[in-house]
């Protein structure tokens, strides 16, 4: 199993939980505007957890957002050349079906929670506010998520230190000069002998 990919996904899973209780609460809002009406049709309908959720919702939504800063600081600072930016559709895209798989699971445990049947679940206007009104939040979320990385990445580009420059791999200059006479003699020319050939007659 590639634990890579896996690990790149996790983030988004949390922000696609935060994202679908805010839609999910969103969602009840504007189909039930009176708040004493919403209070009551909460309690009936098995929202009991509600406090729960919010508060997992919200640490698991900062920690993915804080993943996802570091993680694009750190390809900043160690990469030179910046990568292609994610495209927002396909982002938003992701967040969506994460978001409306998890809020079709809600409501449907909490309907059975209260001994609704599940049938009821598709009566009235809520679900289809709630699919549009999560479709919404996972754009908004994704073209957040974007721009706060390629801040992140920016940030990182601009901290990254300097390149080294590489070190000379030639001799220096004092070892040539005091090289160049020996290399004299060993051809010969450093010599104040006479030539062989004359020797030799």
């Amino acid at each position: 199993m590639r634990w890579r990919p896996v690990g790149h996904r996790l983030p988004l899973t949390g922000v696609a939980v935060s994202g679908a209780v805010v839609g999910h609460m969103v969602a009840y809002v504007v189909a039930v505007p009176s708040p004493t009406v919403r209070v009551a049709l909460l309690g009936a309908t098995g929202h009991a957890y509600w406090n729960a959720a919010i508060a997992a919702a919200t640490v698991l939504g900062l920690a993915s957002l804080v993943t996802t800063l570091r993680r694009r600081f750190r390809l900043g600072l160690l990469s030179e050349r910046p990568p292609p930016d994610e495209h927002v559709g396909r982002l938003a895209g992701q967040l969506a079906g994460f978001q409306l798989a998890i809020y079709l699971v809600q409501e449907t445990l909490e309907r059975l929670e209260a001994g609704i049947p599940p049938h009821a679940l598709v009566d009235g206007r809520l679900p289809a506010i709630g699919v549009v009104v999560q479709c919404a939040i996972a754009l908004v979320l994704a073209a957040l998520l974007a721009a706060a990385g390629r801040v992140a990445e920016a940030a990182g580009r601009a901290l990254r230190p300097p390149a080294r420059r590489a070190e000379p791999t030639g001799l220096p200059a004092v070892a040539v000069v005091a090289a160049w006479p020996s290399r004299l003699l060993a051809a010969g020319l450093g010599s104040r002998a006479p030539p062989r050939s004359l020797l030799a007659r």
